[in-house]
């Protein structure tokens, strides 16, 4: 694997797997967050049947823990996603028919939450902003039937 991986792994104090490397490797070239079970079936797919679903999901949680990737539940389902940590704030755009994700570009709530913090005496630590609705696709194939 790259060489950029095992930096990543020696600078968050990770031991550089081959199991860790492929995982890791895979998120990097996802465009959207991905569940595990996708993980999984994607590593299936490029011919490793060496890993097993729960070893994903436990290499996902030590990722989590070190602060690598950032855990959230973008699916309709309410399964967890994962993607590398991209160290800025996101919010995102979800279709209800197909679950595309897409991140929204900078934070309409921002103000908000300054103005909340301060008239509620909350010390606000995050925030999350989901919003569902149809996507493009989705709308043109609905008009079609």
């Amino acid at each position: 694997m790259s060489e950029e991986i095992k930096k990543i792994f020696s600078e968050h104090d990770m031991k550089n797997t081959r199991q860790r490397q492929m995982v890791y490797h895979f998120l990097m070239h996802s465009a959207h967050p991905v569940t595990a079970e996708e993980i999984y079936v994607g590593l299936a797919a490029q011919g490793d049947d060496s890993m097993n679903l729960s070893t994903v999901y436990r290499i996902l949680d030590a990722f989590t823990k070190k602060g690598m990737t950032v855990k959230s539940n973008l699916t309709l389902e309410g399964s967890s996603t994962y993607e590398i940590n991209p160290m800025e704030h996101r919010h995102y755009l979800i279709c209800v028919k197909c679950n595309t994700v897409i991140p929204i570009k900078g934070c309409p709530l921002k103000a908000y939450e300054k103005e909340l913090g301060e008239t509620t005496h909350f010390k606000i630590l995050e925030h999350r902003l989901e919003i569902l609705g149809i996507c493009p696709k989705c709308q043109k194939s609905e008009k079609q039937k």
